[in-house]
This record gives C-alpha cells, sequence and structure tokens, in this order.
C-alpha cells in the first residue's frame, strides 16, 4: 500500500528526486509529464520552460526542498551583499515609474531606471557573475517587478553578446524593465493562482501584452519598446500571442526581449530553484526551443551562455568532478570536460551530463 502523502509543490522548491502525482499539463493542455515521474534536471527544466506554477508530487514524511551549497556560499558573499541592495533599489525604482504610468500620475523616468541597471552591471565581475547574483535573489515578493530588473539584466549582457551598438543596448535594455508593464493590470488572484489556470483566465493573462502596449503608447520612449511589450509572447513558428505573429514579423528587440524573459522564468528568483544548472537551460532551449524563438538570435545567445563557463569546474551526473574545456557548438549543453587527465566529450556519452556549476 502506498503510505505517501500527495502535496503541491511550487516550482521555486521542486528538488530532484520528487516524483509527480499527477500528469502536468501546460496552460495550452499540452501533456508535459506523466503522472510517476521521478523527477531531475532535465523534466523541472522542462517544467519551467512552459511555466508551470507548481507540482502535485508524492513526498515522504520531513521531506522539504533545500538549498545547494553553492549558492549558499554565494548569498553570503560581500559581492552578493552589495548587489542585492542595488538590486532592491533598483526594483523599487520600477515598481514605482510603473506604478505612476498606471494611474496616469507620473512620467517615465527611462535615464534614472537605465542607471540602475548600469550599476548593478557595475558590480558584476562577468557575465556569468552576473547570473550567478541573480540566481541567489531568493525573495519573493513583488515578483512582477524583480522580474522586470531580471530580464533588463540578462538584456543587456544579451546585447553585448549580440554587438548591439550602445543605443540599441539601451533600448533593449529599457524594453526589458518595461515587457511587462500591463501585469499590473491582470488581477493578482489570478496572476498569483498556485493552479492551471481556466481558459477565461489564461485568456484575461494573455492581455497583459496589449495593455503594456496602451500603458507605454504615449510615452516618450523608442517605438520597439512598446512593441516589445506587446510582442515578447509572439513566437517564431506563430503560436504565441495576441497576434500570432511568425518569423521577421517579430523585431530583434522582441525576439530577444522574449527569450530573456523565457531564460528568466526558468533560472532565477519567481521560480528559481538553488540546484538548477545552466546547462539544464542550454539544453531545453536546444531540444523545444528552435521553433519558438528566431535561430539567428537563440543559437548565438545559446553559444555565448555556454562558452561563459569554459575553465569552470562541473559535476557531472556521475558525481565526478571535472574543467569544461570546450564547447560543441552542434551540441551546446555537452561540451568536452577534463576529469583528471581524460578528456570526456559529452555529446558522445550520452549517459553523462552536467548537473551543477562548482
Amino acid at each position: 500500500m502506498d503510505n505517501r502523502e500527495m502535496k503541491r509543490v511550487p516550482i521555486s522548491e521542486i528538488t530532484p528526486g520528487m516524483i509527480t502525482a499527477q500528469d502536468i499539463y501546460s496552460r495550452t493542455d499540452q501533456l508535459i509529464l506523466n503522472k510517476d515521474t521521478v523527477l531531475g534536471a532535465d523534466s523541472i527544466a522542462k517544467l519551467m520552460f512552459y511555466s508551470v506554477g507548481g507540482v502535485w508530487v508524492n513526498v515522504e514524511e520531513g521531506q522539504e526542498p533545500g538549498e545547494d551549497a553553492y549558492t549558499a556560499t554565494l548569498r553570503k558573499g560581500a559581492d552578493f551583499v552589495q548587489f542585492k541592495k542595488i538590486y532592491d533599489g533598483a526594483v523599487n525604482e520600477v515598481k514605482e515609474a510603473l506604478e505612476w504610468i498606471v494611474l496616469g500620475t507620473g512620467q517615465l523616468d527611462a535615464k534614472t531606471m537605465l542607471d540602475s541597471v548600469k550599476d548593478m552591471v557595475g558590480e558584476g565581475r562577468s557575465n556569468a557573475h552576473i547570473f550567478n547574483m541573480l540566481h541567489c535573489i531568493r525573495d519573493y515578493d513583488d515578483h512582477i517587478f524583480m522580474h522586470s530588473v531580471n530580464v533588463a539584466l540578462i538584456c543587456n549582457v544579451f546585447g553585448d553578446w549580440m554587438h548591439l551598438n550602445e543605443k540599441d543596448k539601451q533600448v533593449l535594455t529599457l524594453a526589458g524593465l518595461l515587457h511587462d508593464a500591463g501585469k499590473l493590470l491582470v488581477p493578482p488572484r489570478i496572476l498569483n493562482k498556485p493552479g492551471r489556470l481556466t481558459d477565461e483566465e489564461f485568456d484575461i493573462v494573455k492581455m497583459h501584452a496589449e495593455s503594456g502596449y496602451e500603458i507605454l503608447k504615449c510615452e516618450g520612449i523608442d517605438e520597439r519598446i512598446k512593441q516589445a511589450a506587446l510582442d515578447h509572447h509572439e513566437r517564431f513558428d506563430g503560436s504565441g500571442y495576441p497576434a500570432g505573429k511568425a518569423g521577421n514579423e517579430i523585431d530583434m528587440i522582441s525576439g530577444i526581449v522574449g527569450i530573456a524573459d523565457v531564460y528568466d522564468a526558468m533560472t532565477s528568483n519567481r521560480i528559481y530553484r538553488g540546484a538548477f544548472c545552466p546547462f539544464d537551460v542550454i539544453r531545453i532551449f536546444e531540444e523545444e526551443g528552435m521553433h519558438l524563438f528566431n535561430p539567428q538570435y537563440l543559437l548565438p545567445l545559446l553559444g555565448k551562455m555556454a562558452e561563459t563557463y569554459i575553465h569552470h569546474t562541473v559535476l557531472l551526473s556521475d558525481e565526478s568532478r571535472g574543467e569544461i574545456i570546450m564547447v560543441n557548438p552542434h551540441a551546446l549543453a555537452s561540451p568536452v570536460v577534463r576529469v583528471d587527465s581524460t578528456f570526456i566529450d559529452l555529446s558522445k556519452r550520452k549517459e553523462l551530463k552536467i548537473d551543477a556549476v562548482l
């Protein structure tokens, strides 16, 4: 007899080894995982990719999610303390600015908002360091505004990687800050609902794209920023919303913001879990994202993400540790790793994967 109890666990607290108690569907009723699936890094990444808010699992009495040692160590460091201080200030500025715009009581101060992002970028020793700092943000209040700051930071890094000029990088960064402005008009009972949304509720959530455009349309900012608020949920294959745009109908700024939006939803504060590995993010984008996002932007960004971790120490799924030596351009989630004096090409060793960056 199965004595396990069933418990709904937010995606932020899912840990490897948990077992699904029900079939799991996306908000568009696509089956993602079957009941009795033992959750691992790949399956958790898939849940994040499809923005699943929580999962019913079978848990043993006393089983509680924990925080990985690497994240715990980072959170205690002086770098994180300083980064978090600047980060909190930026979140408050975004919150005030968006609330003023929605209420019609103030004008958008784009320079001040961009300066906050520049201050945070200045605190990062490298692009990988910025991503690590974001992964350590574990507060969930005001998640709309925190998510907006995260996406702006990611867009800023992406802008460097795409070799954008300074003006376009600023446009991309501000688009990241403002892309979810319309969510302030979504009722909190729907936006924060822990379970699956009804069709009617999902239709209301989808309206945030058009609402965001309406909020920003009279502001004196680049038109591409307004368009990104409208189009960041459009998808390359035409499966997105609100207009079902496809291919080159989605401009570069909107396309990159869409990638950053999903990346943050998979890896950082709102639904982040401590042990999540960047290479699982890359893998799920490689497997699920090529038809959803313009490969012209997605492929170079994934490549840069992977290259960021060259010479980092990683933990493999067989519990061995090694150093990333080279990225495989045709299998970005499976680089060449040196373990002691042995070089392991993970693209050819299918039974092995990277479990964590140390």
